[in-house]
């Protein structure tokens, strides 16, 4: 390669960054561009295991965790043995707020070496005082992560509800968990305060109402917050890091969470809008036309909403059905009228339930990805 073309080359790598963009392989080998100035994903909890085959550890059993603050205190590190197995938890979050309202992100980075350091001590300390004599650093260094927690927490858009969100989801996704709980006031109805969805040995989806966590927990937050968890498992962190880069040390790096942010975002991105939310926003429009068109009740309109309410995420998907509907008829007859605004307006004044801001509150949260 010659000067020149190498020079070209820094440079444009140099402007790359001085936007606040990066690029990073993710597991598809497809390279997602990471705004990291608009980024709001980050670290929630991060488990680790390894399994000592010594004599005499088998026998062990412990449990200590590291407290941040004497009020109300959440752990940090936690650390367990039993049966020759040595596993735990870390929580970057709780290293700097007494809460998880928003993950350990990218701004925080700065912080990361420190956590690192006071992690790895620690953990040498309490495996020291549990084994003794048996104790190595090895085993230190041997620990491998098996799970990585990323998120983005944020308040849903205009009329949108964390349920509604869940809904959106769950009805895109295949072979989900639902949760639901008692609506407040009621003793029949429930809504969806999330769902849990897991693309086997690569990543594992918690989609919920952190407003309904927080109230939990005593958190005075203003209600409507919606939470996107990914936690990354087996073969997406064998192809992020590499086995032998699973250690707490390469971890907890601004480098590993770049990584883990670009990795977030294609998942958001590929795997969750692009082959899960636009098939199925797709599907629904075609069902409601299909409604629309056949139906000879001479209630098209509300016949449809009826039939098929649980289908509609949002209110936008109903318009667009009546669009190409009356678009539909009109090739027929000229003088109809396209009152698609017209019937939004009386079914939103109605207040029939019809998701609101939902796909508003989706792209936000893309946005939000970087």
């Amino acid at each position: 390669m010659s000067l020149v073309a190498v020079f070209l080359l820094l440079l444009f790598y140099y402007r790359l960054l001085e936007k606040g963009e990066k690029q990073v392989l993710g597991t598809t080998d497809t390279k997602v561009r990471l705004n990291t100035k608009k980024c709001q994903s980050g670290y929630d909890g991060i488990d680790y295991q390894y399994k000592i085959g010594l004599d005499g550890i088998k026998d062990l059993d412990f449990e200590e965790k590291n407290p941040n603050t004497a009020k109300k205190p959440k752990s940090i590190v936690e650390i367990k043995g039993k049966g020759g197995m040595i596993s735990g938890s870390i929580n970057p979050v709780h290293y700097l707020r007494a809460d998880n309202r928003k993950p350990f992100g990218i701004v925080d980075a700065i912080k990361l070496e420190i956590l690192r350091n006071d992690v790895l001590e620690y953990l040498k300390t309490r495996l020291k005082k549990q084994l003794q004599d048996k104790y190595s650093d090895e085993y230190i260094r041997k620990l491998r992560i098996t799970r990585i927690e990323v998120n983005i927490t944020l308040p849903c858009v205009g009329k949108a509800t964390p349920s509604q969100m869940t809904h959106l989801f769950d009805m895109a996704l295949d072979r989900t968990k639902v949760y639901r709980k008692r609506k407040k006031g009621s003793k029949c109805e429930k809504d969806n305060t999330g769902i849990g969805y897991e693309r086997q040995h690569y990543h594992v989806l918690k989609l919920y109402d952190k407003s309904d966590d927080f109230e939990r927990q005593e958190i005075p937050l203003a209600q409507g917050i919606f939470r996107l968890e990914i936690a990354f498992i087996d073969k997406t962190l064998n192809a992020l890091f590499g086995e032998d880069g699973r250690t707490i040390e390469n971890i907890l790096s601004s480098k590993s969470l770049d990584i883990l942010c670009c990795e977030y975002k294609r998942v958001l991105e590929e795997e969750l809008i692009e082959q899960q939310i636009k098939p199925y926003l797709t599907n629904c429009v075609t069902t409601l036309y299909e409604s629309l068109r056949w139906s000879d009740s001479g209630k098209q309109i509300s016949d449809t909403v009826m039939r098929h309410k649980e289908i509609i995420v949002d209110i936008e998907c109903f318009r667009r059905a009546l669009h190409k509907w009356y678009k539909k008829r009109q090739e027929k007859d000229p003088t109809v009228k396209d009152r698609t605004d017209e019937i939004i307006y009386k079914y939103r004044k109605k207040e029939l339930g019809l998701p609101e801001d939902v796909l508003k509150t989706l792209k936000k949260f893309h946005i939000a990805a970087g």
